[in-house]
């Protein structure tokens, strides 16, 4: 059953140019909710914060154990309505509902938003764009709730839940129009927008393919992820993930079901690869390249921290050799990531299509540094292993008592540089100074993702930040803090954010950051995230949706609008 708000929490009337909110006159009454619900099938639902049955007057034992209990796994939450993957996002400003507060605490709707529609079918999400524009609500799509800036979110909005459109379809010849795209034969996979990656890599071992996805499982596999730009372990080898899509099937502002590729509406199709999620429309299907099984995978792993005997600065010379490294092994086909935690150094790197022969070959002067350095360093542990499929590589070292993904469920903040090339090949001490410093000012996870150079850094006809052809790592780290944190202390942390992330901009001027794992309160982000692209993703913004319909944080088009995004103010 749909509880409505009442009639007696609804206040004075929007302004034209602002989004009716649920304390307005102009609200949606129940009886207009109910037609809609109608219309949809009985899809909407009164969403409710996740911890709304650990508090009083709504106390439910046994609900607030399953909450609790659940709330860590990435896959329960994006099985929520209502939940997104970090709780903070799920807060406006100091309000919200604490999922382990006091019982007695008060429990608000926070930025969770009023309604959800659960659609199934295209024709779903087409009434609820036709109902929120007709009605002048603010919108929001998820699926399984993992943007780390709340693009996904909003107080007092209408979500569109994306998460139960699951198809999966593989294709032997992808077809477009006739004679119309050059790579019409070329084997693909045509995958629903609530699907997420660990579907997808099962069901393309299945049928013998590789696509390029998240190295997170739990992340939805058609929505921000490839719109983002898309990095992928495999992604030096085969491009991003946005590089490998080949069309997009998407409802518009005026509630219209478009396909987008190389042949039709070809500028939306250029926008949504690369130009942002939440955007341009509601994405319900995205088409990749299906590239054929790797047969061969080469995976290294190693654990190296600094000894009793080294000198302060030895492990700033371990990473920079790491670093400086990271160029050739690009270029070799490597893939991967290394993270600095302290004085150890944590490096996993995967490699396509390649043999131990030519992988302990591609290793070897990383391995003769380590050895060089044994009084001073400490080789913790380490593998080489070859395996015969990307799945098999994923079930045994990604999962666990089968379960897999990251754990999730907790309150962050987070920020992202693409650093150039050059700098890992020219100044390698310089960037392993700024990452020790990160992680001396209290930062976590600070890693760098070899996630560039290779493929990626080959020109494409989309929107993906230009940024990302010069760059060789995707550098992130973060900042976890308590959920019940006060307004003071998140300030204190964003503000910290932000003075760690000016080393990393000082040192790699005209780069840029990965839009979809960055700094919420990004300085400069029309730049950061889109480069030279960001005029042509404007002009394409205002004619395939004039009204903003779509808005949201540190979006194309967003600074039109007013900091809460609920007003515009320019045009």
């Amino acid at each position: 059953m749909i509880t409505f708000l009442p009639l007696s929490l609804r206040g004075a009337a929007a302004a034209g140019s602002c989004r009716c909110l649920p304390s307005q006159e102009c609200w949606p009454d129940a009886k207009t909710w109910e037609s809609f619900n109608a219309s949809v099938g009985g899809a909407l639902i009164a969403a409710k914060p996740l911890g709304f049955p650990c508090h009083d007057p709504y106390f439910d034992e046994n609900a607030c154990k399953l909450v609790t209990e659940n709330s860590g796994d990435p896959f329960w939450r994006s099985d929520q309505p209502s939940a997104l993957q970090v709780p903070n996002m799920e807060m406006d400003g100091d309000k919200g509902c604490l999922l382990r507060g006091d019982r007695a605490s008060e429990c608000l709707q926070g930025a969770v938003p009023m309604y959800v529609v659960d659609v199934s079918t295209v024709s779903q999400v087409q009434k609820a764009v036709s109902f929120a524009s007709q009605h002048n609500l603010r919108l929001v799509i998820k699926n399984s709730g993992h943007d780390m800036t709340g693009k996904n979110t909003a107080p007092g909005s209408l979500s569109i839940w994306v998460h139960h459109l699951k198809d999966i379809t593989f294709s032997d010849k992808f077809h477009e129009l006739a004679d119309c795209h050059t790579g019409k034969n070329t084997p693909s996979v045509k995958v629903g927008a609530g699907v997420q990656w660990e579907e997808v890599y099962a069901a393309a071992h299945k049928n013998k393919r590789t696509v390029v996805g998240a190295q997170c499982v739990s992340v939805g596999a058609a929505g921000g992820y490839p719109q983002g730009g898309g990095h992928s372990q495999l992604s030096p080898s085969f491009g991003l993930a946005a590089d490998n899509v080949l069309e997009y099937d998407v409802v518009t502002a005026d509630g219209k079901l478009v396909v987008a590729n190389s042949c039709q509406n070809k500028e939306l199709f250029w926008a949504l690869r690369g130009g942002g999620g939440g955007t341009f429309g509601v994405v319900t299907a995205v088409t990749y390249v299906a590239h054929p099984a790797l047969t061969n995978l080469v995976f290294a792993s190693y654990i190296i921290t600094t000894g009793p005997n080294s000198t302060s600065s030895a492990f700033k010379d371990l990473l920079a050799k790491v670093i400086s490294l990271n160029p050739s092994m690009a270029d070799a086909g490597w893939g991967g990531f290394f993270i600095a935690a302290g004085k150890t150094l944590i490096a996993q790197y995967l490699l396509p299509n390649k043999d131990m022969a030519f992988a302990e070959k591609s290793l070897q002067p990383l391995l003769a540094y380590v050895e060089g350095w044994k009084n001073e360093l400490v080789v913790v542990s380490g593998k080489i292993k070859e395996f015969s499929s990307y799945y098999e590589w994923h079930l045994e070292n990604q999962c666990t008592n089968g379960k897999c993904g990251f754990p999730s469920g907790f309150s962050q903040l987070e920020a992202s540089r693409l650093i150039p090339r050059t700098l890992a090949e020219k100044s390698p001490y310089k960037l392993a100074e700024a990452l020790v410093s990160l992680g001396e000012m209290g930062f976590q996870r600070i890693s760098g993702y070899l996630v560039g150079g290779g493929k990626v850094s080959k020109a494409q006809d989309n929107a993906v930040n230009p940024a990302w052809r010069n760059a060789l790592l995707h550098v992130l780290y973060v900042r976890p803090f308590a959920e019940n944190s006060t307004m003071e202390t998140k300030s204190s942390l964003a503000s910290e954010m932000s003075s760690g992330y000016k080393m990393l901009t000082d040192l790699t001027p005209g780069s840029g950051s990965y839009m979809n794992e960055a700094n919420r309160n990004e300085p400069s982000w029309q730049q950061s995230f889109f480069g030279s692209n960001y005029d042509a993703l404007k002009k394409i913004k205002d004619k395939v949706d004039p009204s903003g319909l779509f808005v949201c944080t540190h979006c194309v088009g967003s600074e039109d609008w007013s900091p809460d995004l609920n007003c515009r103010v320019s045009r």
